[in-house]
């Protein structure tokens, strides 16, 4: 099929009833479920009001459903992209198009992403085509020396994206500024406040709380942390800072996420223990500074067989991320279970930031499914229909939109 054609074909399902959800029976599939069923040879699969209804041979299909023969073709949960600058940059650069972090020092743990979403950006299509059905949107450490760099969100890729804010508070190891044996103390003392603050908010009035000049904003964002409501993010590479991390996560009984961990692999077994889920780039095998001299290319395996929960995240660049089944594959040449790495980046990234109904392909789960040509993981496979909601999505962009231009300025100018 020629991208032209894709382009019209995708145009008319936009204008189509696939804009409404519908009864559809997808027939005779592989399905990787990213659940404890593993993988089903012939199946059908059963959509009804947006969600699976149910999934097996020899099903009862409605007489009002749209039945597709998918033989050949293989379905997985959509996926699920973690740590993406998706709808905060545009281009890297001019007015107001791109913003990675707060912007004033007066606000750091409170800033809050979903406000800084373009839910109309053009690089949203283009992780769709990439398979891609939501996105967990991280920010970075902004303007002066706070380590907090504020509350990600969880972003769908429907044709109307929506959000779900604050799913949790990210922490940055910004050593240059202050120095470790500086920063982890000003980590406690922060978090110190947070628990005075939480006990008793009289205490930001009274002047109680004197780890730093706090907003009222940043206080409140960190309470539901405190408290173990929600994760505490920490980007971290070296062993040694993890280790510290994990000593002062136990100390205040919060729930700790390691972002990075390069040389998590080295502190494999005391991850596991802690029950602590580390989201990683397996494609950092090379040391780019002193924090990750031990960089490895089979950091995610290992980190697997030791029992860790892991997470496989991308490129933070809004552009790279329909990418994600790339670094998945790339894990899996290096060690990582299939089932394991495909779940990094469905059921496990939902499940960590607060979504329990999508991210496996089951009955009662929202219908967010890729169908592909073959091995989502092979690069050569093309993903052939997108479904968030059980509503088909357009696989199509401003780039296909700029190529059918051109190819017909092209094409009247022979």
């Amino acid at each position: 099929m020629t991208n032209l054609n894709a382009f019209l074909i995708s145009i008319a399902l936009l204008t189509s009833s696939q804009l409404t959800a519908q009864t559809l029976a997808l027939q005779n599939v592989k399905v990787h479920t990213a659940a404890a069923a593993g993988t089903l040879e012939n199946t059908t699969v059963l959509i009804k009001d947006g969600k699976i209804s149910a999934i097996g041979t020899n099903l009862a299909i409605p007489v009002n459903a749209i039945v597709q023969d998918l033989a050949g073709k293989v379905v997985t949960p959509g996926l699920v992209v973690t740590d993406t600058l998706l709808g905060m940059v545009e281009i890297s650069g001019g007015a107001n198009a791109a913003e990675t972090g707060s912007r004033t020092a007066a606000i750091s743990a409170g800033y809050d992403v979903q406000y800084a979403i373009n839910p109309d950006s053009s690089a949203i299509a283009v992780a769709r085509q990439g398979g891609v059905s939501s996105a967990v949107v991280i920010p970075n450490a902004g303007a002066g020396n706070a380590n907090f760099a504020g509350q990600p969100a969880m972003l769908h890729l429907n044709a109307k994206p929506e959000i779900n804010a604050q799913t949790a508070v990210v922490w940055e190891m910004r050593t240059q500024a202050a120095g470790r044996g500086a920063l982890f103390v000003q980590l406690q003392a922060e978090l110190a406040d947070v628990k005075r603050y939480a006990r008793n908010k009289s205490a930001f009035a009274k002047g109680e709380l004197t780890a730093k000049e706090w907003s009222v904003v940043d206080l409140d964002a960190l309470v539901p942390v405190i408290q173990g409501k929600k994760p505490l993010i920490a980007k971290a590479d070296r062993a040694a800072d993890i280790q510290t991390l994990l000593h002062i996560a136990q100390q205040e009984k919060i729930k700790l996420v390691i972002l990075g961990a390069a040389e998590g692999w080295l502190v494999a077994a005391e991850l596991a223990k802690a029950g602590v889920t580390v989201i990683i780039d397996p494609t950092n095998n090379l040391p780019s500074n002193f924090d990750e001299i031990a960089a490895s290319a089979d950091n995610a395996a290992k980190l697997h067989h030791a029992g860790v929960n892991i997470i496989i995240k991308g490129g933070s660049s809004a552009h790279d991320a329909g990418k994600i089944r790339f670094f998945a594959g790339m894990a899996v040449a290096r060690g990582l279970p299939f089932d394991i790495a495909l779940q990094a980046i469905t059921v496990r990234p939902a499940r960590l930031f607060g979504a329990n109904d999508f991210g496996t392909v089951a009955a009662g789960q929202k219908a967010n499914l890729a169908i592909w040509s073959g091995d989502p993981f092979e690069p050569l496979t093309e993903l052939t229909a997108l479904y968030i909601d059980g509503i088909a999505q357009a696989l199509t962009s401003r780039q296909n939109q700029l190529e059918t231009r051109y190819i017909k300025v092209a094409e009247e100018q022979l």
